[in-house]
């Protein structure tokens, strides 16, 4: 036995809880389930690059109205959606969502127990009770005394009903037989009860010696959702939020547009209204200035950037049509922007008129000449990044997009000595460099260099699809790896014009 109890010391596993999705055609009662589809695509994203669980729960209210004329295809657009993780997930429904039976022609029915990492989770559908309680029945409630059989491990009862007497620990909802749910609970060893359908969430409770918590809400503002950590006995329950702090007043400052070739939902009005849902003080649309000036098959063969501006072929000139569009959605002037693509010889594809109507200028190093050769040399790679920036840092851009980002996607490793005089050259220039993590991933230790001279810094998504919209938790996080811990407008960059 002694034996057992140090194996089961040594078990870690990490769990992620998306609970009350709630997606709908509408927002109602503080639901945003017209967002939902675009929440949900943010939670599965930020799970699969940075937490990584073990598995992920979804214990029901995937939809708001199971009688609603498009339950169905709410019901698919959230599978379509969970069906993107990268973890093992068990999704059960909730009270919203309808017959069991339907709900799993849509969502693939987990096994009576899972077993993953050496813990067993065991899922329940209970019925329903009045004032939005629960009931489990005579006959699981027999299966949590089968549950224990031939495991010796851990074992985690997931729900939707958090596992309480209702009104216990400040959640009015619960079991009306609660007592003999926790009853068999401590029988058979089952020490965790995971749960949503309490919007606010709860936090870890000991009741009768089981720990119950429950995920929030996705659906409501600050839009959460939980990553527990287990390691031998210790339970550590964390919050995790889409919505940025409101106190930041954090500035996306570079999302894409309908007029985006590269673009998968984007538009200005729908950017706009979700900036402001995610807790941003504004974002400013930054669209390529090769894709308004050429037509897309020109932009994307490449060769305009060898004559840049002067290139002759392919002139599809829609830079009035952008910026009346974003006058048309009510899109602040200093809200107006362009991202320039750099020419070969370093130079901004950027006309002056352009440039004087935009209220911000990312440049962006999107191609080098060697990188477009079969086998590039990384060292020529980086003398020609140096070359083409010297240049383009004097032409008027007011922030380095991705500074490395080039490397990066030729799998090339960025030299750490090009860190240093990349940081000299925008302090000389007053350019800004741009915290992404689009296809990128960028050094704590280039940005520290940065603050440390004093170069100013932008947050940017590079937004093609609406979920990355003021996607900041990496942004803040890379600023603590940097080692800064104030508050982070004192080092990024305030755009010129107004924002509202």
């Amino acid at each position: 036995m002694a034996g057992d109890e140090e194996e089961r010391a040594r078990m870690k596993i990490k769990i992620a809880v998306i609970s009350d999705i709630h997606l709908s055609s509408g927002a109602a009662l503080g639901r945003r389930g017209d967002i939902a589809e675009i929440l949900l695509t943010r939670t599965v994203h930020r799970l699969n690059r940075y937490i990584r669980p073990d598995v992920t729960l979804v214990p029901g209210d995937v939809i708001d109205d199971a009688s609603s004329p498009d339950a169905l295809q709410h019901l698919q657009r959230v599978r379509a959606v969970l069906d993107l993780l990268n973890s093992p997930s068990i999704v059960i429904p909730g009270n919203h969502d309808g017959a069991l039976e339907r709900f799993y022609r849509h969502f693939e029915k987990p096994l009576e127990h899972v077993d993953i990492n050496g813990f067993r989770f065991v899922w329940f559908a209970d019925c329903d009770e009045p004032d939005f309680n629960a009931r489990r029945s005579d006959a699981d409630l027999a299966r949590m005394n089968r549950i224990r059989a031939g495991h010796e491990g851990p074992i985690i009862a997931l729900q939707h009903v958090p596992v309480l007497p209702p009104g216990t620990a400040s959640c009015p909802y619960g079991y009306t037989n609660a007592e003999a749910v926790l009853d068999a609970m401590n029988r058979n060893g089952i020490g965790l009860a995971i749960s949503g359908h309490f919007h606010t969430g709860l936090d870890p409770v000991r009741v009768n010696g089981v720990q119950v918590t429950a995920a929030p809400a996705l659906s409501e503002s600050p839009f959460s959702f939980l990553e527990i950590d287990i390691d031998g006995g210790s339970l550590h329950v964390r919050r995790h939020h889409l919505r940025m702090p409101d106190n930041l007043g954090l500035i996306d400052c570079h999302v894409h547009t309908q007029f985006a070739y590269c673009r998968e939902n984007t538009s200005m009005p729908r950017a706009m209204a979700l900036a402001k849902d995610f807790g941003l003080e504004a974002c400013i649309f930054t669209e390529h200035s090769g894709q308004l000036y050429l037509d897309e098959e020109t932009y994307w063969r490449g060769e305009f950037l060898k004559e840049g501006l002067e290139y002759g072929q392919g002139r599809d000139n829609r830079m009035d049509q952008y910026f009346a569009a974003a006058a048309e959605a009510g899109c602040p002037a200093g809200c107006v922007g362009l991202e320039a693509d750099c020419d070969f010889r370093g130079r901004p594809m950027l006309r002056n008129q352009e440039r004087s109507r935009a209220a911000f200028v990312l440049g962006a190093v999107h191609v080098l000449p060697e990188l477009q050769k079969p086998e590039p040399s990384p060292a020529r790679v980086a003398d020609e990044f140096m070359a083409q920036l010297e240049q383009f840092v004097k032409g008027g851009i007011d922030s380095l997009a991705h500074p490395f980002r080039v490397f990066q996607r030729h799998r090339i490793e960025v030299p750490p000595w090009i860190f240093a005089p990349v940081v000299k050259l925008l302090k000389l220039h007053n350019v800004a460099a741009e915290v992404s993590f689009h296809c990128n991933d960028p050094s704590p230790e280039f940005f520290r260099l940065c603050i440390d001279a004093g170069v100013k810094l932008t947050f940017g998504s590079d937004t093609h699809n609406l979920y990355q919209v003021g996607e900041f938790t990496p942004h803040l996080d890379l600023l603590r790896g940097a080692g800064f811990d104030g508050n982070p407008r004192d080092v990024l960059l305030q755009p010129k014009g107004p924002l509202v």
